[in-house]
């Protein structure tokens, strides 16, 4: 019987870390319900697959966290995000950068308690334009475009900081491809769209078959942070907050990720 007793304390501490390995914190990932490639594919509450760059990168931001499971994706109007996010509806979302954060949505700190610039994703905005009216490379989308109307797909964070800096913005158009329209059509003079990097919105571009381009210099240079609902983030937070280093450690990451999405 004594002999028994170190075999079997032998397999408890054999089983218990096998085990514990197998816990899983569910984290219900919130993101728009708009078809924004490469990013962000497919319309409506259904994740397609392959899904986008971006849900790719922030599965591998989650698994990488240690939260031990692959995220419930939650797909939302793009409006709807910061209202579920601070009401605790979903516990993750990207957020781009606001005048004001409500106390309920946590935002990753630097060692002296100020959001954390780092430990963020980094996008540029850029405009998209008729080829034909051959607009030199040199132009300041900035002041070119005051007095002028710009397409912007609905529920952009950063509107407001456009709007504030004196540009006048059509937000009637759902997604990207519907303001392209419009900026074919003569509706708008310049489309706005956010990217990681320029060359990530080829393959939209290629679909216009040189109708439309990009302006080189940017509109703006934005950050995107991965928001915790501050009650989740309390009662996670080594996961929290070694997802948001895991991002800031992987920042060529997404560059990775997006070879799948790239067509020859």
């Amino acid at each position: 019987m004594h002999l028994t007793i170190p075999v079997f304390l032998l397999a408890l501490a054999t089983w218990l870390p096998a085990y514990a390995g197998t816990s899983c914190i569910p984290v219900r990932v919130g993101y728009m319900d708009q078809n924004r490639p490469p990013y962000w594919l497919g319309d409506g509450d259904k994740v397609p697959d392959p899904p986008g760059a971006a849900v790719d990168l922030i599965r591998d931001a989650v698994l990488g966290a240690g939260f031990g499971c692959a995220p419930i994706w939650v797909r939302l109007p793009v409006a709807r995000l910061k209202v579920a996010l601070t009401n605790g509806d979903i516990d993750l979302a990207p957020l781009s950068e606001q005048s004001f954060y409500p106390a309920e949505i946590a935002l990753p700190k630097d060692k002296v308690g100020n959001i954390d610039l780092e430990r963020a994703l980094h996008n540029k905005v850029l405009v998209l334009v008729r080829a034909k009216d051959k607009l030199p490379a040199s132009t300041n989308p900035m002041q070119f475009f005051k007095g002028k109307m710009l397409g912007i797909p609905q529920g952009n964070g950063y509107a407001a900081r456009l709007r504030e800096a004196g540009l006048t913005l059509d937000e009637g158009g759902r997604d990207l491809d519907r303001n392209i329209e419009k900026l074919k059509l003569g509706r708008v003079e310049g489309v706005v769209v956010a990217a990681v990097a320029p060359a990530h919105l080829k393959e939209t571009l290629d679909k216009y078959k040189g109708e439309v381009v990009q302006l080189p210099q940017p509109l703006l240079n934005i950050r995107v942070w991965l928001a915790f609902n501050d009650n989740f983030y309390r009662a996670h937070t080594p996961q929290s907050e070694a997802l948001w280093t895991w991002l800031d450690k992987n920042r060529s990451r997404l560059g990775y990720v997006m070879q799948k999405y790239r067509k020859d």
